[in-house]
């Protein structure tokens, strides 16, 4: 055998020595992080069991993000004392709230989130379907969707409004956490994600430019990488990513949202048609900002406001049971029409 050949040998079992070295060392770092993320509390990726439980109430929409598809559907109680509860999607995606008993003169719309469309509460229970009862004369349409913020009831209100032509008031429930879904934080999208059986998703949300004007971005979906339910390290390098995207360095949530409320008012004034926000829950440090922004707007507003404390929201769900939707009606009847 020829010193080449020996030399040449020595060279490839050096090499190999190495990539096998630099590969053990990769997998001995990784196995060390993985190891030292889970003891930090970091878990894989992973949905919610109890939503594993629940129906799919919500269909893929290319605008929006996601829209009800029509269907009865039948919740299991969240807790011992809780009951069963129905929840009935039309055609339309409205929730069902009762039929007017007199001639209708027009229609009244509601947009919002969960608390508007009455997540945890039967039919006949949601303010919506109260109204109903108050409003003989009219017909209420329930559009309140479970996690939509007020850019994506915007959306969806452009929508109606191009299939409706009978509108007569809107009436948009706000939520202080509403603002957090307009800007596409990554933690709400994050929860959207894990609650995917439902339908959420994909993801739409706003921002301003340099100059104020509303810059709309399409549904965004949260980034799937291969092993992220089976890997801590893989699923923090998905929220590192989701979190770039997603950067909303000096975005006041606040201008943004009622940048849109606005928009939303524009809209419906352009279709002569009355607007009204209805304030459910409130932070106090956008309290003032909010009753100036509808003085300074000539916004038609209304506080109904209640401590979700003891006995006003479902157990182990955090949404307004049926006592609090009766309060909800009493007061939008008492502020809007009455």
């Amino acid at each position: 055998m020829s010193s080449y050949t020996i030399l040449n040998n020595m060279l490839k079992k050096i090499i190999f020595s190495k990539i096998f070295l630099f590969c053990f060392s990769i997998i001995l770092i990784f196995i060390l992080i993985e190891i030292s993320l889970r003891i930090m509390g970091f878990r894989p990726f992973s949905v919610y069991e109890v939503d594993l439980k629940e129906p799919t109430t919500n269909k893929y929409d290319a605008k929006i993000g996601w829209k009800p598809k029509e269907g009865v559907y039948n919740f299991l109680p969240k807790s011992k004392n809780g009951k069963n509860t129905t929840f009935t999607i039309l055609k339309d995606g409205s929730r069902f709230s009762g039929n007017p008993t007199n001639d209708i003169e027009g229609d009244i719309v509601v947009i919002g989130g969960s608390f508007a469309q009455g997540a945890g509460v039967n039919d006949e229970e949601t303010f919506s379907f109260l109204l109903q009862k108050k409003i003989p004369n009219y017909k209420i349409n329930n559009y309140g969707v479970g996690g939509y913020g007020t850019y994506q009831s915007y959306l969806l209100l452009e929508d109606i409004i191009d299939k409706k032509n009978n509108i007569k008031h809107v009436i948009y429930f706000y939520i202080y956490f509403h603002e957090d879904r307009n800007i596409g934080n990554f933690s709400w999208v994050k929860s959207l994600t894990k609650f995917s059986r439902r339908g959420h998703s994909n993801f739409p949300y706003a921002k301003l430019d340099k100059n104020g004007n509303l810059v709309k971005y399409p549904p965004i979906k949260y980034i799937e990488l291969p092993f992220r339910k089976h890997s801590s390290i893989i699923a923090r390098i998905e929220e590192a990513i989701m979190r770039i995207k997603l950067y909303s360095i000096n975005q006041d949530r606040t201008k943004i949202t009622q940048t849109i409320i606005l928009k939303m008012k524009r809209l419906l004034e352009k279709n002569k048609i009355k607007f009204s926000v209805v304030n459910l829950l409130v932070k106090k440090r956008t309290y003032n900002s909010y009753i100036e922004f509808f003085k300074k707007n000539k916004i038609d507003g209304a506080y109904c406001t209640f401590p979700l404390t003891k006995g006003f929201f479902i157990e182990n769900d955090g949404h307004p049971n049926a006592k609090t939707h009766k309060l909800y009606s009493n007061c939008v009847y008492d502020f809007i029409f009455n």
